[in-house]
C-alpha cells in the first residue's frame, strides 16, 4: 500500500463535522431525513451527538455522571514506523443505560459507530443511530449513554487501519451484525466496509469475544495477543538526500 492509499485509508471517514453535545440539540434521523430531537441543555446526551467536554467543564451535574470511563491513548513502539493507537479498555462491558466517559489522553480521536450511515457494515445493535464524537483535542472527554443492549463496535477515524478500535457490549453479549460489501438500498449501491487492516485482527481475537468481555467486565488492549495488533500498513523508505 503506498502512501497515498494509506492517507485516503485513514483520513476517508476523519471528517466527521464538528457538533459538540454542549450546543447540538438536532441531527438526522435513521431514516435519512433531518429530525429535530429534543435534547434540553445542560444535561443532554444526544443519541447521535452524544455530550463534548473540555478540560476546564469542572463537576458534571447528576445526570451526566459516568458509569464507566475509557481512555484514548496513544503510545510510541520501538521497531513500529507509527504508535500504538488504542481504546484503554479495548473491551467493556457495561449494563443498558449506563453512561461512559471517554477521555482523550492525547489528541486527534474520535469515538465513531460501525454504522451504514457512515459508510460501515452495521456493527451496532440494529435500530442505534449512525453515532460519533466530533474529532476533540487532548484532555477533552466526550459521553455517551448505551440505551439498547447487545454488542458495540466503534472505531477512531483518523487511526482504525492501526488497530485502534474498542468493543462495548450492553447488557448481553450477542452480536447481531449487518451485511458487508455492495449492498443495495432504496437510494442504489452502497460499499459497506467492515474493519479494516489490523482492526479487523484486533476483532478476531478470542479475548474480545463478547462472552469473554461480558464475563470479565474489562479486556485491556495488553491482554490482547501481539499477532492481533500486528500493523499490515507498509511505510516506504524515504528517499536518500
Amino acid at each position: 500500500m503506498d502512501r497515498r492509499q494509506v492517507l485516503k485509508a485513514a483520513g476517508v471517514t476523519s471528517t466527521i463535522p464538528f457538533a459538540s453535545g454542549l450546543g447540538a440539540a438536532s441531527g438526522d434521523d435513521d431514516r435519512g431525513g433531518p429530525k429535530r430531537r429534543s435534547c434540553q441543555q445542560p444535561n443532554c446526551i444526544h443519541p447521535v451527538l452524544g455530550y463534548s467536554g473540555l478540560e476546564g467543564d469542572g463537576q458534571l451535574p447528576e445526570p451526566l455522571q459516568p458509569d464507566h470511563e475509557v481512555d484514548l491513548e496513544t503510545r510510541p513502539q520501538e521497531g513500529r514506523p507509527v504508535p500504538e493507537f488504542y481504546f484503554e479498555p479495548t473491551g467493556l462491558f457495561v449494563e443498558t443505560g449506563d453512561i461512559v466517559r471517554f477521555n482523550l489522553a492525547t489528541p486527534d480521536h474520535t469515538v465513531t459507530a460501525y454504522h451504514p450511515r457512515l459508510g460501515r457494515q452495521r456493527r451496532v445493535p440494529e435500530g442505534v443511530p449512525p453515532f460519533s464524537s466530533p474529532v476533540l483535542g487532548m484532555n477533552a472527554f466526550w459521553l455517551y449513554r448505551f440505551d439498547e443492549p447487545g454488542v458495540y463496535d466503534v472505531l477512531c477515524a483518523p487511526h482504525e487501519i492501526f488497530g485502534m478500535v474498542m468493543r462495548i457490549v450492553v447488557g448481553e453479549p450477542t452480536a447481531e451484525f449487518g451485511p458487508e460489501g455492495t449492498v443495495e438500498t432504496e437510494g442504489g449501491e452502497v460499499e459497506l466496509r467492515p474493519p479494516a487492516l489490523t482492526a479487523a485482527l484486533v476483532y478476531g481475537d478470542s479475548m474480545l469475544e463478547p462472552a469473554t468481555i461480558a464475563e470479565q467486565g474489562s479486556v485491556s488492549w495488553d491482554d490482547l495477543m501481539p499477532e492481533s495488533k500486528r500493523l499490515l500498513v507498509e511505510f516506504p523508505e524515504p528517499p536518500a538526500e
